[in-house]
């Protein structure tokens, strides 16, 4: 016998009894797999050892993910079934998947229909989906074989003895993650013809994002020009010594964009005020600070501000239903005070910004009046900077909007992504470590807030920006990597982050490590990993 200590209560079961079958027993439901000793399992997991035991319901974090590395893999047996060809996960796309079949430059509503078809009749079927352990070796080879080579390769480059190969109807697959054991765990989703691809998703509504899209098949398309498109070609190069030389080329390619913003803005004879904005840890001090600078060389003489001065005194913020400080809520900002500053600005009348205290949560006003003239342009940035609230005193044709976010168009092979919002989340994680004193817990404890923050506040106005500004590098988490791991590696499983802690663990070790110090001190990554001219 075992013992499983819940939340609430002890239960003593028999050795290796099948977590579906104990689910089963207490009558839950949407169960799709269980926590036991800071590790994850599916429902076929047999269960041996005593220990602190979770269930995982479909709604929670982990459940979310387990339901789409599934659903991404019902798609993929669908296609080989229906077409004998495979298809290759780009990124994400209005909370959703952007998906390409091989060998198709485009995909008919038909052809949709008729996968969309295929997989539902799998879900209604409810068939199984196999894991199988098998050494690592076995695992390579078998994956050549199926000419998955890109996943071949990043799994002969890991350190593990052994890897679990899925099977579904015949079709194998790796994922990175634990999957649901059948298929119908999936439920409703949504198929659409979408670009040279499909969309696939979860909503049922689909919001076009022309300008993310844009930016993120420039991205893929760079990666194919410079020969990194997964992380084993990221891996590849860093083994052959070329980290220096792709940290060169990133950095370049940021120039050179800076370069084209500041002209953009400079042939804008109108413009007064340039609003940054982008979800946490994007970059957007850097990068405003950059734009500065290029603007200066253009003749402009920039005054930066951030939104961030302009919130209210935190007595007098808004609280979350848990009564904790809702500080991702625009109403954070003191808005009036905002628009008056900046109206005053634009005409000429000597102004006094204020300086927030985080530490204390106040205001206070240590510098003297400023005053914008004719040649100055305000840059401002800050998470709301989009927010048609925050600049609504300002008339349009004064106001350059630009988003910037990290959107990574590295992946780990064909098949499985990366999201975006780990990178930001590891940057956040070094950030507060080094500049907030957080541990690594306290950030990801507050990470699902800042997220809520995000949909609410941020995405529905990023298709608004005139400018979209990618600032994620190819080299980047290699890098972070050197840094984060130490911190993630002294996380105790009895500690409530663990599973997180444990998930972005495993994420970086399919990636080999790379030397901070080759990173620039003008780098927008400098804002993370420290030593940056601009903080």
């Amino acid at each position: 016998m075992i013992n499983l200590t819940l939340t609430d209560q002890t239960l003593t079961i028999p050795a290796k009894t099948r977590v579906a079958d104990l689910a089963e027993s207490m009558n839950l439901k949407q169960i799709v797999g269980c926590i036991l000793n800071g590790k994850v399992h599916d429902l076929n997991y047999l269960l041996k050892k005593s220990g602190s035991f979770e269930w995982i319901h479909e709604d929670s974090a982990i459940g979310k993910l387990m339901k789409e590395r599934t659903l991404t893999f019902l798609l993929i047996v669908a296609v080989k079934q229906l077409f004998q060809t495979d298809v290759r996960v780009q990124h994400t796309l209005a909370s959703g998947l952007y998906i390409t079949l091989n060998d198709r430059s485009s995909i008919s509503q038909i052809d949709a229909s008729a996968i969309q078809k295929q997989m539902m009749k799998m879900i209604l079927e409810d068939v199984p989906i196999h894991r199988h352990v098998v050494l690592k070796e076995e695992a390579v080879e078998h994956f050549e074989k199926l000419k998955r080579y890109d996943l071949a390769k990043l799994l002969s480059q890991r350190t593990s003895l052994t890897s679990s190969i899925y099977s579904c109807e015949g079709v194998d697959d790796y994922f990175y993650g634990v999957m649901a054991t059948h298929a119908n765990m999936v439920g409703s989703f949504t198929l659409i013809p979408y670009q040279k691809g499909l969309w696939l998703s979860f909503q049922t509504e689909f919001k076009d994002q022309p300008k993310l899209f844009h930016v993120f098949e420039r991205f893929e398309q760079r990666g194919q020009n410079i020969g990194i498109t997964n992380i084993a070609d990221l891996n590849e190069a860093i083994a052959k010594g070329k980290l220096k030389q792709l940290i060169e080329l990133n950095e370049q390619r940021v120039e050179d964009d800076l370069n084209q913003i500041a002209a953009n803005i400079h042939q804008n004879k109108a413009c007064k005020v340039v609003l940054v904005a982008g979800p946490s840890s994007a970059g957007k001090t850097t990068f405003s600070k950059r734009l500065a600078e290029n603007l200066s060389k253009l003749g402009h003489n920039p005054m930066t501000l951030s939104m961030d001065d302009f919130f209210k005194n935190r007595v007098d913020s808004p609280r979350l239903p848990d009564g904790s400080y809702d500080y991702e809520n625009i109403e954070c900002l003191d808005l009036k005070l905002f628009n008056q500053t900046m109206n005053d600005l634009l005409q000429h009348k000597a102004v006094q910004i204020p300086v927030y205290e985080f530490a204390k949560g106040e205001k206070i006003w240590p510098n003297p009046p400023v005053t914008l003239h004719d040649e100055d342009i305000l840059i401002i940035e800050g998470i709301h900077a989009l927010n048609p609230r925050s600049s609504e005193m300002i008339a349009e044709h004064q106001k350059i909007r630009i988003y910037i976010n990290a959107l990574t168009h590295l992946n780990y092979d064909e098949h499985n992504r990366i999201p975006t919002s780990d990178y930001r989340l590891i940057r956040r994680m070094i950030r507060d470590h080094q500049f907030r004193g957080r541990s690594v817990c306290v950030t990801i404890e507050g990470w699902h807030k800042v997220r809520d923050g995000e949909d609410q506040y941020i995405y529905p106005y990023q298709e608004e920006a005139d400018i979209v500004f990618n600032t994620s590098m190819d080299y980047e988490l290699p890098v972070l990597k050197t840094k984060l791991m130490p911190l993630l590696n002294e996380v105790s499983i009895e500690d409530a982050q663990y599973i997180e802690v444990n998930r972005i663990r495993k994420l970086l070790a399919y990636i080999a490590e790379g030397d901070p110090d080759l990173v620039p001190n003008y780098s927008i990554l400098k804002e993370f990993l420290g030593g940056s001219i601009y903080q």
